[in-house]
This record gives structure tokens, sequence and C-alpha cells, in this order.
């Protein structure tokens, strides 16, 4: 398809540009039970794929799939298959953020066309969109106040935590889901991957204590720290697992069934599956409430 690349605006053959990375969806397939995904805003609809569109050239796609190897291969894999809590990154990481920040930015803006915001507000996200962009493209050599944080996540055997849905860990650490989330004084751009939080800094009142999952231009370490979530960030992240909770409880019963049977007559698949260890681990915090 001809036309203007997102990024960097030349006219060329376009590709079809996936806002959460490929690898990402072949990894929730292939180690769910169906084969099939369940975006999070469209439960009730099996795909075979993820969100994509006809967004960028072919040198930017190239781009952003060096990225996405490096973190793959070095982050990603470790963590969601071995169970590791410890990485050093290079220069990649940041741009690798930066890049899927930007996605969920410009892909969040482009459905919402039709809302009726302020100029404030749409003048913060223009503003992150084309610093994002140029960071991207190699013009600018800083983020400045647009940080990204990176929040891994792991089970959750215990919490002080009250009202917690009963399908926390499986939001955790098996949905994909982007959105822009924040009030007059803080805005982030939220990218959630399986195992992993990625907020991407539009602005914010004070960033000091969050630093702690602050991502360096250069390189660094993710490993086992204090991590804190902006204020109120804890309360959108349980509104947003017990909205994907009551979504699947609109599942056609025939889908159910379906999905029933297919576990009978494959229960070994089912079992060694990463679905079935993330809904065992909510089933130990929560107890028969799982199956509401």
């Amino acid at each position: 398809m001809q036309g203007i690349c997102r990024l960097c605006h030349s006219e060329s053959v376009l590709k079809e540009s996936h806002f959460i990375p490929k690898f990402i969806g072949k990894w929730v397939k292939r180690t769910g039970i169906t084969g099939y995904i369940r975006e999070s805003n469209e439960v009730h609809k099996r795909a075979q794929d993820i969100a994509k569109e006809y967004w960028l050239c072919g040198n930017c796609e190239a781009l952003f799939s060096e990225w996405e190897r490096e973190f793959a291969n070095k982050v990603f894999y470790p963590f969601a298959d071995k169970g590791e809590s410890v990485a050093n990154y290079g220069e990649w990481m940041s741009r690798l953020c930066a890049s899927l920040s930007w996605r969920t930015l410009t892909y969040i803006r482009s459905k919402n066309e039709a809302e009726q915001k302020s100029d404030e507000y749409n003048k913060s996200l223009d503003d992150a969109e084309r610093h994002l962009e140029k960071f991207l493209l190699g013009e600018e050599s800083n983020l400045n106040q647009y940080e990204q944080h990176v929040f891994p996540l792991e089970r959750i055997e215990s919490t002080t935590e009250s009202g917690l849905p009963p399908n926390i860990n499986r939001y955790f650490l098996r949905t994909m889901a982007m959105d822009i989330v924040g009030n007059s004084t803080d805005l982030y751009i939220y990218t959630k991957l399986p195992c992993f939080i990625i907020l991407g800094v539009v602005k914010a009142k004070d960033l000091r204590k969050i630093r702690s999952s602050r991502i360096a231009i250069k390189h660094g370490i993710i490993s086992p720290r204090e991590y804190w979530w902006p204020d109120g960030f804890v309360n959108y992240i349980v509104e947003k697992a017990q909205a994907v909770s009551d979504a699947y409880d609109k599942i056609p019963e025939k889908h159910k069934a379906s999905f029933d049977e297919y576990i009978r007559k494959n229960p070994d698949k089912a079992a060694s599956s990463k679905l079935f260890e993330a809904f065992t681990h909510d089933h130990d915090q929560f107890g028969k409430k799982v199956f509401r």
C-alpha cells in the first residue's frame, strides 16, 4: 500500500505494522490453550493476530524490528518463559520503549479522533508525539520529560491491597493493552505486555517517586527492586483487570462450551500452558472466586 509513513513522513510503500510487537502475539498464542487471541477490548472475538495497520515504511519497520529482537531475546523470553528477574540492557531498550509508547499514542489517537478533548490535552499529546518521533529517528539524543518506565510483573502470592479482582495474575501475566491515562497534571502512555507494563510519561508533576522504574538512555539493568506506581495507578489497574473479567463473562455460552470441550480433549496441552499457570496463581490467591 502506497502512503505516508507515520514516523518519518516519507511517501513509500507502507508495511502492516503491529502496535504490540508481533512476537508478543505469537508468544500469547503459543503459550495459551487454543492458539487464539482475545484482545482485552474485544474478548468476545477470537483472533489470529493482534492490532496492525499500514503505518510505517520499510526502513522504519526495520528499525523497530531491530529493537524488538533485542528486547525479545534479552528481556522478554528470559522473564516470561524462564522466570528470570534480572536483565542487562543497552541503548536499544530506551528506543524500544519509546517506540512502544509512540505506537500506543498514535494508535489510540487515531481511534479516538471523534472525542472532544481540551486544547491543553491535545497540545500535550502533540508535543509528546513529536519528541518521541525525533528521538526514534535519531534527531534527539534524549527523552527529556518523556521518560520511559518499565515495571516487570510477577505472580501475586500475597498482598495487602484490598479489592483486587480474581483475575489479576492473568491480567499481569497474559494481557495486552494500550491506553492513554491520566488527568490535568499527570498524563501517561500505557502499554501492557504479558509480564511487563511500559509507561511513557507525557507530563507529571513529580517523577521522583517512580525513579526506580526509569529506563536509562544508554544502558542499565532491570532487576528486583522497590517499584512505585504513580498516584492512583493501582485503581486504574484494578479497573482494567475487572473490565477484562467482566468482558469474559459476556462471551457467548457456545464459545465457552467449545473452550471447555477443547480442554477435555487436550488436557496435557492445557495443563502445561502459561494460561493455565496464571489461572492457577489466581486460584491459589482467590480460591473459588476465580470461577465467578
